[in-house]
Order: structure tokens, then C-alpha cells, then sequence
């Protein structure tokens, strides 16, 4: 049956008599089967949380408002919709649309409204992403209201509409060359006491700054950036980065906990589960939450498809746990 003592790992039949379970958990750790218990059902009370797969039960929202423009030799039209979970829990071209403003559109789900030949195109269509929609419950929406801004979530391949993918599932593209980010104001949380978890990945090598993810202070939090082939997490000052890995095109789960379990003075990052490093806390509140640059400077070029920050410390090893049993970053 192939069962492992540790991190228990075995996705064969297990059977009660003759009962067959498909999925077993220590806690809230899964032990052998296919299922995953939702992370914000098992640890809730995220300040924002962005994700392309339903991070909780209770969470009945959309996943992301998406623009469709068409393009020559359509009529040039523009319809937003909301993109909807689909029955696994994740985006596909399977998932609903809701909630369609401008040019009417027919299509049900995102792969109709991205072919677009339900509503009589002839060509089909880039899809953007005009807002990433927080899982959290708290309404921290970033957005962009530029199109040419807005990252990606379908692009085309030889004219074929093609859903953007890391690591074999869906992810947002932002590409640098376009300054694409989204962002919100919001000034609620406290850097000295706070975790982020992300999942993503560079598209290519650079020296060029990029800032991934941030919350913008006068101590800036970001998880991560980049520079001069470095990836760093920490704070806006050079005194106060960590040194993550060098840069690389691998899918990453990078952490960043304030303080560090160990010392109160301390924030601490992990990349991939393991320790990397730590620096001295810095005091501020945050004035926005940056998402493909800071502020809109260096932006980002590359993929992402989760990032959770809670007003907490707690459980990190058993976050770590549920964000890479699902997305399959790294080794168990």
C-alpha cells in the first residue's frame, strides 16, 4: 500500500473492512488520499488572501473580474466578467463567468467567453485580469482600471486561447514590459505582527529589480523582489533583506513570519520550507498592498497564483504544509 511513517504519503486503496477511505488527516495534516482540507477552514482570519483555487468553505465570492477586448477582425467590443470557482475548486476554462458588464456576451464559462464563438467571433481573445478578489472575507480587492496594466490570465498560442499555467495549474501572468499590477489602498495591518506565504514563479533571468509582492511602508514589506540575480524578502532598507535564492524560473513557496518563532526581534523567511534567514523587525503600518510591483515601480515579469497574509504568526509549519500539498512546489 506504499504508507510512509513521517509525512505519511500513500494514495492507494486504505480500507475499514471492507469500506474503502479515500483520504485520511492527523489534525488538519493529510496522511494519505487526494483530498485537502481548505487552508482558511483550518486557519482562518487572513487579513487578504489571494488564490486561483477556493481557499475556504464559506467563501461564495468570485475568483477574479476578467476583461475580454476583442480584437481585428471582430468588432473591437469590451465585456468584464467575474470568473467563478469551478467544481474542483480551481480556475479552468470550465469555470463560470457571473456578473457580465459592457458587450453582451452568451458565453456560460471562461474557455466560451475566451473562444468567443458562441457570440459570433471569429478570432479568439487575450483575457486580463482587472481585479484579484480576496478569499479573506475582508474586501481587499486589488485592482487596476488601466487595460493596458492588467496582467493575464488567457493568452494566445498561435491564435488559440490558452489558459496561463505554472507548474501544470492556472496561474496570473504579469509581464514587465507591460508594468502590470494590481493594488488597493489599505492601511490595517501591522508589519511587527504579520505572515505572508506565496506561490510563484519568475519567467525568466534579470538583474532588473522586480517587486513581486509588497505592502508598501516607509519600511516596506516584500515577498518577494529581486535584484542582480538575487531574490530577497524583508524590508524596503538593504540592511533589512534576506537573501531567498538566486534567481531562477522554478516555482517557489516563499515565506516571510514577523517575529520569528524564536525571538520577538525578529522576522524570519523560509523558501521552499527551509530557513534561509532573518533581520531585525521594523516598525510601520501599511499603506497598500502592491501586487506585480510597488507603487508601480519595478515590476514584476512572471507568474503567480497564491498569496495569503495573515495578522499572525501562528502555524506556520502546518500552512506551509496545506499550500504545498496542493500545489505541489516541492517534495514531501
Amino acid at each position: 500500500m506504499g504508507i510512509k511513517i513521517g509525512n505519511i504519503n500513500a494514495n492507494t486503496s486504505v480500507k475499514l473492512g471492507t469500506t474503502t477511505i479515500q483520504s485520511g488527516y492527523i489534525g488538519t495534516d493529510l496522511i494519505f488520499g487526494n483530498q485537502i482540507i481548505k487552508i482558511l477552514d483550518a486557519y482562518g482570519s487572513a487579513h487578504h488572501a489571494y488564490s486561483l483555487r477556493k481557499l475556504g468553505s464559506v467563501y461564495n465570492g468570485a475568483c477574479l473580474r476578467v476583461r475580454r477586448t476583442t480584437a481585428s477582425p471582430n468588432l473591437i467590443t469590451t465585456t468584464t466578467a467575474d470568473v467563478e470557482f469551478d467544481s474542483n475548486g480551481t480556475i479552468s476554462f470550465s469555470s463560470p463567468i457571473s456578473n457580465k458588464t459592457g458587450n453582451a456576451t452568451n458565453a456560460i464559462n471562461l474557455g466560451e467567453f475566451a473562444i468567443g464563438a458562441v457570440d459570433g467571433l471569429t478570432a479568439q481573445s487575450v483575457i486580463n485580469v482587472v481585479t484579484w478578489y480576496d478569499q479573506s472575507g475582508n474586501s481587499k480587492n486589488p485592482t487596476n482600471a488601466t487595460v493596458t496594466q492588467q496582467p493575464r490570465l488567457v493568452r494566445l498560442d498561435s491564435g488559440v486561447a490558452t489558459l496561463e499555467t505554472s507548474g501544470g495549474k492556472a496561474a496570473v501572468r504579469f509581464i514587465r514590459t507591460s508594468s502590470t499590477r494590481l493594488r488597493i489602498a489599505d492601511t490595517s495591518a501591522d508589519i511587527n505582527n504579520l505572515s505572508s506565504y506565496f506561490v510563484g514563479a519568475y519567467a525568466a533571468f534579470s538583474t532588473n529589480t522586480q517587486n513581486v509582492y509588497s505592502l508598501s511602508t516607509t519600511n516596506r514589506w516584500y515577498l518577494p523582489a529581486s535584484t542582480s540575480g538575487g531574490v530577497y524578502a524583508g524590508y524596503d532598507n538593504d540592511a533589512f533583506a534576506i537573501f531567498l535564492n538566486t534567481m531562477n524560473t522554478d516555482r517557489k513557496l516563499y515565506e516571510l513570519i514577523s517575529p520569528s518563532p524564536s525571538s520577538n526581534s525578529f522576522i524570519i523567511a523560509y523558501s521552499n520550507g527551509v530557513v534561509v534567514g532573518d533581520a531585525l523587525i521594523q516598525s510601520g503600518p501599511i499603506s497598500s498592498i502592491d501586487i506585480g510591483a510597488a507603487g508601480g515601480l519595478n515590476p514584476y515579469d512572471g507568474f503567480i497564483q497564491e498569496i495569503i497574509t495573515y495578522q499572525s504568526n501562528a502555524n506556520r509549519l502546518q500552512k506551509e504544509r496545506n499550500i504545498n500539498s496542493y500545489w505541489q512546489i516541492y517534495g514531501l
